[in-house]
């Protein structure tokens, strides 16, 4: 079997704590044919010693130079690829054990140009979580097997707020041939015309990628921990910390259609509107239409948004008054949601529409993502032993349902 080449970007500032676990993740890859960048963002604490430590040759330290916006360093990291397939790692974010060497069989057996690794339905919640309640709880799916997907077809789910993005070809869930990366670039200029560059991507490379692998089997463990950025953005009253930092570093000006917005379907919606101006998805770019966007995003200012639920109402009057909409049609849509005893949003539900578990990593002494990947591995393939453990559908109640309700109740 052909080795392709594989590079894994992991952009990085100021994060030594997680880092070094996302690293071991990837250096415990059995794969020749590797290669590790970590760009550091002009870090002050010890990042490059940490990298250096680990005396792997398929690990390579990069400088920005300069304090670079959180996207700017993506595109920096970005530009040191030149071929093969590249994907990005989030520094509180792992790779489950062997999964270099399965989409590389994937890639040989299907000749298919992206694999979606799946990885954001399983996560592990690292002890430094905000919600501390939660900390250190993994959800470990028992799906197998992969499908091909459509990114058109996809993408045409993601306009119609029927799906998130996740289930795309994007950079931050996928590897990509570098081809489609670079046919974006001639079109746009750069890869990363949004400030939500994990999204944006899969907007982007949606329609120049086409087919792709989507793996059932998760290959990628979604860390989340007092560092990360995306969570951050939903739950701004428990983690003000990152989601500042992010907002005042961006420098990517949200599109002029738009003002910021921590509702998830504004956010994919600015991810179109600066894909059409960048040139691409013209064909989406005729049918576009802010409707289904302001319907979802106002389910969410009454969900797991409320807190927020003001920022949100005034993005959607930006918006209509931006757009030329009806206004009085968008005020009394607002009032309409506001008054539902129940908002559900069902792509949202889909994260347990498939077999899974929830456990309590510490309770099997993992503390990190690269320990609750080990353990992950185990669970998969002794999960008898584990399934006989009161502790473990004790996880599965508290999880499921509590989190559930506190998304949707009013």
């Amino acid at each position: 079997m052909e080795q392709k080449k594989f590079t894994i970007l992991i952009p990085t500032r100021e994060r030594a704590d997680t880092l070094i676990h996302a690293l071991k993740t990837c250096t415990n890859q059995a794969y020749d044919n590797l290669t590790i960048l970590v760009s550091d963002n002009c870090s002050l604490d010890k990042t490059e010693q940490v990298v250096k430590s680990l005396g792997d040759s398929r690990v390579h330290y990069l400088n920005t130079g300069e304090r670079l916006s959180m996207a700017h360093n993506w595109e920096f990291a970005l530009s040191h690829v030149k071929d093969g397939f590249v994907t990005i790692l989030g520094d509180d974010d792992g790779f489950l054990p062997n999964a270099v060497h399965e989409v590389n069989r994937l890639l040989n057996e299907t000749g298919l140009q992206a694999v979606n690794m799946n990885p954001l339905t399983d996560f592990y919640l690292w002890p430094s979580y905000y919600k501390k309640e939660q900390a250190n709880m993994m959800k470990v799916s028992f799906t197998n097997g992969y499908e091909i997907r459509d990114g058109h077809i996809e993408l045409g789910k993601l306009m119609a707020c029927k799906q998130e993005h996740t289930p795309l070809a994007c950079l931050y869930t996928s590897f990509v041939h570098m081809s489609a990366i670079n046919a974006v670039k001639q079109v746009s200029g750069s890869m990363f015309r949004s400030q939500i560059m994990d999204s944006y991507s899969a907007v982007a490379l949606a329609n120049v990628i086409g087919k792709y692998v989507y793996s059932r089997r998760k290959l990628r463990l979604n860390g989340m921990s007092s560092h990360s950025t995306g969570s951050s953005q939903f739950n701004y009253d428990k983690n003000k910390q990152a989601a500042d930092l992010f907002t005042k570093e961006a420098k990517i000006p949200v599109h002029p259609k738009m003002i910021y917005s921590p509702a998830y379907s504004y956010i994919i919606a600015e991810n179109f509107l600066q894909s059409f101006d960048a040139g691409l998805n013209q064909a989406e770019q005729k049918q576009f239409d802010f409707m289904p966007f302001i319907r979802t995003a106002l389910k969410e200012a009454n969900t797991r948004l409320r807190g927020q639920y003001d920022q949100v109402i005034e993005a959607t009057r930006y918006i209509a008054e931006h757009n030329n909409l009806n206004l009085e049609a968008i005020e009394l849509l607002i009032a309409q949601t506001h008054k539902k005893p129940l908002n559900i949003i069902w792509y949202d539900l889909e994260r347990y529409a498939h077999p899974f578990l929830f456990f309590n990593a510490s309770r099997y002494g993992a503390m990190n993502v690269f320990e609750a990947g080990n353990l992950y591995q185990d669970i998969r393939q002794r999960s008898s032993h584990y399934l006989t453990r009161p502790s473990t559908w004790k996880y599965m109640f508290e999880m499921v349902f509590g989190e559930t309700m506190n998304r949707y109740k009013k």
